[in-house]
């Protein structure tokens, strides 16, 4: 393969230090400089397969496309702790809830907060999607980035904001008497304390339509319903997650995209399947350019660049994390 590109979306949910003890042998390569990216990975990807009109777009209005939603929200379910001032999003903090338990909780909230307006899907790796909560310019920040903080300063704001907060304040009375939290309790895992909503605000003037662009990747690996929502928007395969990157080089095309998320996977199990055997092929010519990215940065690296001696050999994670390398 000669160009391979590696997302990982969430790995700012892990300072440098966490992060390089999670991982057993991270990579330690002579990587350029990292570079900035314009709408972060979303916008790196949305580059990528052709669809730059999309970069923009709120995440909310992208999943919504299929199913023509109006005025979407994703809403992530959340467990938070009280701290000595405010709540906190603990590490563990931003939930996976099962099928069976998502379908549930849509049923219920239909029933009590749903009334005329309101609709709530199951989002899989997103959590939700809320149809009909009318909050045009409220501006939100995506939960993953709050993971460990406080979540005072970072309460919906802008021209809508209000009507988030209210909402997130209702959401919160219900899930506490809610008997999904119950029995999740009963089992020993952390009830749902709210449904943070972000990724929306920005209503689109005309509704997404499907747009062939010149994709970079004849393929893209991914599970995330964002990724899954543009590649049918560009009318791009994107073909589910393998477990190694073995699959991925074998794929038969020049060039490849795979958004592998850190949460629920850790550090250590994306090193060991995915970052070192793609060292590996670099060391062996299998492939010639990796280029890693997460959050708003990415950094890549060729198989010639080991010979460029006045460049620090670094950990992956110390070259995205500390913006350069």
């Amino acid at each position: 393969m000669r160009d391979l590109v590696l997302i990982l979306p969430d790995l700012f949910l892990f300072d440098s230090d966490a992060a390089s003890a999670r991982g057993p042998g991270l990579a330690r390569l002579r990587f350029a400089r990292s570079t900035p990216l314009r709408g972060g990975w979303r916008g790196l990807l949305a580059r990528g397969l052709g669809r730059a009109d999309l970069v923009a777009v709120d995440p909310a209005e992208v999943v919504a496309a299929e199913v023509g939603a109006s005025d979407p929200w994703l809403l992530s379910p959340l467990h938070l702790v009280p701290g000595l001032k405010t709540v906190h999003l603990a590490p563990g903090g931003l939930l996976r809830l099962p099928a069976e338990e998502a379908a549930e909780l849509c049923v219920v909230f239909a029933r009590d907060l749903g009334g005329d307006a309101l609709r709530l899907r199951p989002a899989r790796s997103a959590g939700f999607l809320l149809e009909g909560l009318d909050a045009a310019g409220a501006l939100t920040v995506e939960p993953s980035r709050l993971l460990g903080g406080a979540l005072d300063e970072a309460l919906p704001g802008g021209a809508g904001g209000a009507v988030l907060r209210a909402f997130l304040t209702e959401c919160e009375m219900w899930l506490h008497a809610l008997p999904l939290n119950r029995q999740r309790a009963l089992r020993g895992e952390p009830p749902v304390t709210t449904l943070w909503p972000w990724g929306g605000g920005q209503p689109l003037r005309e509704p997404l339509a499907v747009s062939h662009g010149e994709s970079r990747w004849p393929v893209v690996w991914s599970e995330d319903v964002w990724v899954e929502s543009l590649g049918r928007l560009a009318g791009q395969s994107v073909e589910g997650l393998p477990s190694g990157l073995a699959p991925l080089l074998a794929a038969g095309s020049d060039a490849g995209c795979a958004v592998l998320p850190v949460l629920g996977r850790g550090v250590a199990a994306i090193d060991q399947e995915y970052i070192l055997p793609a060292a590996e092929a670099l060391r062996t010519g299998r492939l010639e350019r990796l280029t890693l990215a997460a959050g708003d940065r990415a950094v890549s690296v060729t198989a010639g660049d080991r010979h460029r001696f006045w460049r620090p050999a670094r950990n992956l994670l110390e070259a995205l994390l500390e913006g350069e390398a």
